[in-house]
């Protein structure tokens, strides 16, 4: 019976939110952002990106050694910064040498041997910076020590696009969740039905239980909704060229063992997890405040000046600026999480970032909707 009860006030919770006068045209607005996303992704909407492809892609699969850059180097300036429609073919390849070695120095200057011991040489330098433990520094080494070398040279282009979209995600919600959930629970304060809603047959309990899960649903179909269009249309027009590409292609320093395929989903399931997170932080406040307006404010400010602090909180400061990179979605849905060296763990048991923070989401997560059940509940007895 229960059961019964809690579907029928999921679906009365569902209609509410779908029947909504802003739901129509958000999603069309999030369907035409969606779009164009998909469009604009894996490069600029220029011609030279159409023309240069197949010229781009000459030298996938070659073996980054001294051969290969004897022919970057014999094609264009001596500081590789001059390239054209007819010569780009390294020009990505001058770009990923650039990111390793001086900038000063002609590349011809530069065997493949003293491009990959200046790669080490500033992974062990971002171990210094990031103050890692000596536990810390042997578990990277030994993933250092696991990569394939030399590396094979992938143009990557369509695959960071597709990254791209998936590192935006956080930031769409950010601005569509607060809109479509404010009111799932202040809005009927506001209108004055929560008297009808609490006496609802089955209790405060299964009431609260049937907002939640609506909110967790709707966020769901928003991410999958959003990601999916941009996704296939990013695909469709520039496909995933790079896709099984190790990440050194993109972020040369890191020495995360995984193809581009592997962290896009490991992308993904950080930034699902934190749409998931945003929304139960959304209804929780939501519930406190009972004011849509200050909700929405709220839910922005707080994800705002966590951005900020992570960028400002000195790395000496390792707990907090750990712990505050964990929490910005946009340090923990970006590419740039590939030189995120902090590890959690100690005794040789660890888990990076990436594998961290959707846990950490999600327990947030679990706390809130506790916290939040008990907030309902006691207004309900009031």
């Amino acid at each position: 019976m229960k059961s019964r009860h809690f579907g029928t006030i999921l679906y009365y919770e569902i209609k509410k939110i779908v029947a909504n006068r802003f739901t129509l045209i958000a999603l069309i607005v999030l369907a035409g952002y969606s779009l164009l996303q998909g469009i604009c992704q894996a490069e600029q909407t220029g011609d030279y990106a159409a023309k240069t492809r197949e010229l781009r892609r000459a030298v996938d699969g070659r073996i980054i050694d001294d051969e290969l850059l004897k022919e970057m180097t014999d094609s264009t300036d001596e500081y590789g910064v001059l390239w054209n429609e007819s010569n780009c073919t390294y020009e990505a390849l001058a770009d990923w040498v650039r990111d390793i070695v001086d900038y000063g120095r002609p590349l011809a200057d530069y065997r493949a041997e003293d491009i990959y011991e200046a790669r080490l040489d500033a992974i062990y330098e971002a171990m210094d910076m990031q103050y890692l433990t000596t536990g810390e520094r042997e578990y990277w080494k030994a993933k250092e020590e696991s990569l394939s070398k030399p590396f094979i040279w992938h143009s990557a282009d369509e695959a960071l696009g597709l990254a791209d979209i998936i590192s935006s995600t956080p930031i769409i919600m950010l601005l569509m969740i607060p809109l479509f959930l404010s009111q799932i629970f202040a809005g009927e304060v506001k209108d004055r039905t929560d008297p009808l809603l609490r006496c609802t047959q089955g209790g405060l309990g299964l009431t609260y239980g049937a907002k939640i899960t609506a909110a967790v649903i709707v966020t769901t179909f928003l991410v999958v909704f959003s990601d999916a269009i941009s996704l296939t249309v990013s695909y469709i027009l520039w496909g995933n060229n790079g896709w099984n590409a190790a990440v050194q292609v993109i972020m040369p320093m890191s020495p995360y063992n995984m193809t581009m395929g592997e962290m896009i989903g490991r992308m993904f399931i950080t930034a699902f997890s934190c749409s998931i997170f945003l929304t139960i932080v959304t209804c929780f406040l939501s519930e406190c405040l009972n004011n849509p307006v200050a909700v929405m404010g709220t839910v922005f400010g707080g994800f705002l000046t966590i951005l900020a602090l992570a960028r400002q909180i000195p790395l000496s400061l390792r707990p907090l600026s750990q712990i505050l990179y964990l929490l910005s979605p946009v340090d923990m849905t970006s590419v740039r999480g590939l030189y995120e060296l902090r590890l959690i763990g100690t005794g040789g048991h660890y888990l990076t970032a990436w594998q961290f923070a959707p846990l950490l989401y999600l327990c947030i997560s679990a706390i809130l909707i506790v916290a939040g059940r008990f907030v309902y509940m006691r207004k309900g007895k009031l």
